[in-house]
């Protein structure tokens, strides 16, 4: 279910989607090239495979935020569904808040490591940037998650959905 609440909520939107297809089309077009420099040229671009493990760092976490805020996520719901639709919201709303609670935490957990990667100065091996700067997709794509949850979150307390994913045998909210 997609959500046009606020210019900030199409904001964030337009990030992660930015954020999605720039970070596959850029790790493709990066392969490819260096598939081609490799086998064509004998030579290769030694940086190409770290940045292409840090793109898709954060293309996964981005995008599983998407996928809570699109509704994507597949859940496991033949018990669930046996229930009646008050006892599925308050089912809905516990797992919702277990997912929350876990993400929290590792967000929390995420910014203080960022922060001791901050401190120490590293860099990464092959680009030579500081290494807090990929590994911000960390504290990003959860900060992201939060919100969608609580985005469905909400519209499972108004009951117009039961479920944080889609149900596995409908492809339905």
């Amino acid at each position: 279910m997609r959500f046009y609440l606020s210019a900030l909520d199409r904001m964030l939107t337009l990030f992660e989607e930015v954020i999605i297809t720039v970070g596959l089309g850029t790790a493709t077009i990066l392969i490819f090239a260096n598939v081609i420099a490799r086998y064509m040229f004998d030579t290769g671009f030694p940086w190409v495979l770290e940045t292409v493990q840090y793109l898709f760092a954060w293309v996964v976490l981005v995008g599983s935020a998407y996928g809570f805020r699109e509704g994507i996520h597949l859940g496991v719901d033949i018990l669930v569904l046996k229930f009646s639709p008050i006892v599925r919201r308050w089912i809905g709303l516990s797992s919702l808040a277990l997912c929350l609670v876990f993400v929290v935490t590792v967000f929390i957990l995420s910014l203080q490591y960022i922060t001791k990667i901050y401190q120490w100065g590293d860099l990464t091996l092959d680009l030579q940037i500081p290494q807090w700067i990929p590994y911000l997709a960390i504290p990003i794509g959860l900060f992201l998650m939060t919100i969608h949850l609580l985005q469905v979150g909400w519209l499972i307390w108004q009951g117009k959905q039961d479920f944080v994913g889609q149900s596995e045998r409908t492809g339905v909210e």
